[in-house]
This record gives structure tokens, C-alpha cells and sequence, in this order.
């Protein structure tokens, strides 16, 4: 049951999202548009690995302005271990794990298709996955233009759109007066 605007939007994203590896998440500012785009292990010839990799549209919804902020999180972590290549019986094992924190703005696709032996032991593609963030984003942004709902950008990106400015007027500025003294010469 929908009781706000708020409720109403992720209704409709939700509704959106049926049928689509995407689920919603409420939170208190707004809600989440997730996916798990691969959690995979499998067997190698010298060792075992994995990939999980999972992103979050972040929403945080001002209901007053009915207005909404759209960050992307994305959280990727890798490992393989095992012996040596070289066949040495010396143990290792490699993990990675990254963060990434988008402003709404960026798009990012991926495609994915690796081949192993997978858990009940049988080869074959073990990561087969192909990955667009434009697809959530877009699932959010029409269920929003449906509702009335315009996107701003969230905090984070104007500071960064600030500091970008600013650094590129230091940079006209400095340029400038290397210019001008290189023109006359007190360079």
C-alpha cells in the first residue's frame, strides 16, 4: 500500500523492475535499485576463484520538492588461489575488492564471459554476464518522469563539479599569466 509520493515512485520502479534481475530495497532516505550481476566461483587447472560483483542505484527522495538524487554503487571483489604456475607446491591466494561511488552520471557496460570448471564439476562458462548501468538508471529516471519527479544533483556532485570549475580557471589563470609573461619577454 502506498501511502506518499515517495511510495508511490518506488512502487513504480518496482513495478518496473518485475521480471528483471533488479530488485528494490527500501531505505529511509528513498530506496536502493539493486542487482547482483555475478557471484560466481569455479576450478582451474591450479586453483579456484570467484567474482561477485554487485551495484546499487542509491535514491534519496525529497518529497516536499519531489525531487531525487541518483548515485550509482558499485562494489566488485575477485580471488583465485592455489599453487604456483610454475607447479611449485607454493600455496597463494590473490583477492581484490573495489569500490566505486558514481554521481548518477556516469555509465558504465561490461561484459563478462570466462571459462572454467564450475562447482559440480563440469566445464564450461562459469561468469557469463553482460552488465549496463543505463538500464537501472532508466528504470528509475521513467518511473520518475511518470510520477512528476525531477532529478538534482546530490552533494557529492556538485563539490565535484565545483572543484573541476575552479581548477580549471587556476589553470586559465596560470596559463594566462605564463602567456603574457612569456609575450614580454620576463619569462
Amino acid at each position: 500500500m502506498t501511502t506518499g509520493p515517495g511510495d508511490a515512485l518506488r512502487a513504480a520502479v518496482a513495478a518496473r523492475a518485475q521480471g528483471t534481475p533488479y530488485q528494490v530495497v527500501p531505505t529511509p532516505e528513498g530506496f536502493d535499485l539493486r542487482i547482483d550481476v555475478v557471484d560466481a566461483r569455479w576450478y582451474g587447472l591450479i586453483g579456484a576463484a570467484g567474482l561477485k560483483k554487485v551495484v546499487e542505484h542509491r535514491v534519496v527522495l525529497d518529497e516536499a520538492a519531489r525531487t531525487l538524487t541518483l548515485t550509482d554503487d558499485h562494489r566488485e571483489v575477485r580471488w583465485d588461489g592455489g599453487v604456483d604456475a610454475s607447479g611449485a607446491p607454493m600455496p597463494r591466494l590473490v583477492a581484490s575488492a573495489q569500490v566505486t561511488r558514481t554521481l548518477g552520471r556516469t555509465y558504465e557496460f561490461e561484459m563478462n564471459r570466462t571459462w572454467g570448471i564450475d562447482q559440480e564439476g563440469k566445464p564450461g562458462r562459469v561468469v557469463d554476464f553482460t552488465f549496463a548501468s543505463a538500464e537501472g538508471q532508466s528504470l528509475i529516471r521513467a518511473a520518475a518522469a511518470e510520477h512528476g519527479w525531477k532529478e538534482k544533483a546530490g552533494a557529492a556532485q556538485r563539490v565535484g563539479l565545483a572543484v573541476g570549475l575552479a581548477a580549471l580557471a587556476l589553470a586559465l589563470v596560470v596559463g594566462g599569466t605564463l602567456a603574457i609573461l612569456g609575450m614580454t619577454g620576463q619569462l
